[in-house]
C-alpha cells in the first residue's frame, strides 16, 4: 500500500542504513497508528530480520546497547533519544509456566519466553492488536498491513485482539492494560469479542510482574491522556486492581478534584505550556489526599504549623500510588512541590522559596491549582515563571596546591 508518512529523517536514515546491510527492516507499532491520524508520534520503534548482535554490529557498540533478558532488544542512541529495535519474533511454543512454586498459580497460557526469531509476517500475528501490527517502510513509503484489519481499524477507531481473545489476554495480561489505553488515549472503542474477552480476563492483571505494571504506569504518567485512560481503567473494572485507592475514592469529591487537576496538567502538557513532568502529575493527584487529611478539598492549603506535613505527603502519595514503587526521584520531586505550597501563598518570602530545588515544579503546580480552583488569585502574579541565579563554581574540597613531589636523589 503506497502511501507516504511524514517520518522524522533520521529515522528513514537508520532504517535504510540497516537495508543496505541487507537486512528487512520497517517503523512498527504506535508511530505509524500516531503517523495516520495526524499526530506527532511521541517516539519510534522499528523491527528488523537482524538480530541484536548484527544491529550492533551495524551501528557499533558506542551506539547500541542489547537490553532485556526475556524479550531482547536494542536501544540505539540519537542524541538524547533512543530508539528502540527489536527483530522480528515468531509466536513462542513454550507457553508453559516454569516449574517453580511462586508460578503455581498462574495462566496455563501464560508466555515467559519470547525470543524466538521469525518473518515479517509471523512478527505481524504475534502482536497484540491489528492497530499495533502494521509496518511501514519509510525508504520506499510503503505501508504493510499483515492481518488485513489493521489500516480499517485505526481509521474507525476499534481495538480488535490478534487472534483468540480470551487466550491472547491469558498469554500476557498487560494486554489488558493496553487495550484500555488505546480506548483513553485515542478514544478507541472496543469490538465486541475483544470487549466480553476484557471483561472475563480483567482479574488476571494480577498476575503480572510489579515491574512491568511500575513502568506501564510511569510511561500513562508521562503522557498527556492519564485521566481519560484512568476513567477508562475505571469503566471497565481495571482501575480497582492497578489503582485500588483512586478507584475507591473514584466519585468522591477529593477524587474528582485529582482529576480535574491532571485534566489541566495534561491539558498544558499537550499544548507545550509545560514539559511532560512525571512527578508533576503525581503531585497532582496526590495534592487533594493531602488536604482532606487537614479538611479541606481544594481552595485552603495545610500550612507550616503542622508539623506533620511532610510525613502526610509521603504518605498520601503512597496511599494514591500503591501498590506500585514509584522511584526515589519522583518520588522526592512531587513531595518537595507540594511542600513548596504553602510557601507559595506569602510572597514575602519570595528569595527563600525561588532559590530552592524545585521552585518550577511548584509554581507549575500553582497555576494549575489555580485554574481549577481560583486559589491563588491574590499571589499568583507575584512568583516569575523563570529565575536567572548567578552560577557559582562549586568550591573543591581543597583549593590548596599540590606541593610537587620530592625526587629521590640521584
Amino acid at each position: 500500500m503506497e502511501n507516504r508518512l511524514k517520518v522524522a529523517q533520521y529515522i528513514t536514515d537508520i532504517v535504510e542504513r540497516l537495508q543496505v546491510e541487507g537486512y528487512e527492516t520497517y517503523i512498527v507499532g504506535g508511530a505509524i497508528r500516531d503517523l495516520m491520524l495526524k499526530r506527532n508520534p511521541k517516539d519510534y520503534d522499528l523491527s528488523t530480520s537482524a538480530t541484536p548482535e548484527q544491529i550492533k554490529k551495524v551501528f557499533g557498540k558506542r551506539r547500541a546497547r542489547i537490553i532485556g533478558r526475556r524479550f531482547k532488544l536494542v536501544h540505539l542512541y540519537h542524541g538524547r533519544e533512543i530508539i528502540e529495535i527489536s527483530t522480528f519474533r515468531s509466536t513462542p511454543t513454550k507457553t508453559g509456566k516454569p516449574n517453580l512454586e511462586k508460578f503455581a498459580d498462574m495462566p496455563e497460557q501464560m508466555i515467559f519466553h519470547d525470543n524466538e526469531y521469525g518473518s515479517a509476517e509471523e512478527d505481524a500475528f504475534r502482536r497484540d492488536f491489528t492497530v499495533n501490527a502494521l509496518f511501514y517502510d519509510p525508504v520506499a513509503a510503503k505501508t504493510i498491513d499483515h492481518t488485513g484489519c489493521g489500516v480499517n481499524d485505526i481509521l474507525d477507531g476499534t481495538v480488535r485482539v490478534i487472534g483468540e481473545s480470551e487466550l491472547r489476554f491469558e498469554e500476557d495480561p498487560v494486554r489488558l492494560l493496553r487495550a484500555l489505553k488505546l480506548v483513553g488515549q485515542y478514544g478507541f472503542t472496543l469490538c465486541e469479542q475483544t470487549e466480553k474477552a476484557l471483561l472475563n480476563s480483567v482479574e488476571l492483571i494480577t498476575h503480572a510482574s510489579e515491574s512491568r505494571l511500575s513502568l506501564e504506569l510511569e510511561k500513562i504518567l508521562k503522557g498527556a491522556y492519564c485521566d481519560r485512560i484512568f476513567a477508562a481503567f475505571k469503566r471497565y473494572g481495571f482501575l480497582k486492581y492497578f489503582l485500588p485507592y483512586l478507584d475507591k475514592n473514584w466519585d468522591s469529591a477529593t477524587g474528582q478534584y485529582a482529576m480535574k487537576l491532571l485534566a489541566v496538567r495534561n491539558r498544558r502538557v499537550a499544548t507545550g505550556d509545560y514539559r511532560d513532568s512525571i512527578s508533576m502529575a503525581m503531585a497532582c493527584m496526590a495534592l487533594p489526599f493531602v488536604e482532606a487529611t487537614y479538611g479541606s478539598n481544594g481552595g485552603k492549603l495545610w500550612s507550616y504549623e503542622y508539623d506533620s506535613t511532610p510525613q502526610v505527603i509521603h504518605g498520601a502519595i503512597k496511599k494514591v500510588f500503591a501498590p506500585h514503587h514509584m522511584i526515589k526521584r519522583l518520588n522526592f520531586s512531587a513531595q518537595k512541590m507540594l511542600q513548596l505550597q504553602a510557601a507559595l501563598l506569602n510572597p514575602e518570602q519570595g528569595e527563600r522559596v525561588i532559590r530552592q530545588k524545585g521552585y518550577a515544579h511548584a509554581r507549575e503546580l500553582m497555576l494549575i491549582q489555580h485554574e481549577v480552583m481560583g486559589n491563588f488569585t491574590e499571589v499568583i502574579d507575584k512568583w516569575p515563571k523563570r529565575v536567572s541565579t548567578p552560577h557559582h563554581r562549586p568550591p573543591f574540597k581543597n583549593n590548596r596546591r599540590r606541593k610537587p613531589k620530592k625526587r629521590p636523589p640521584r
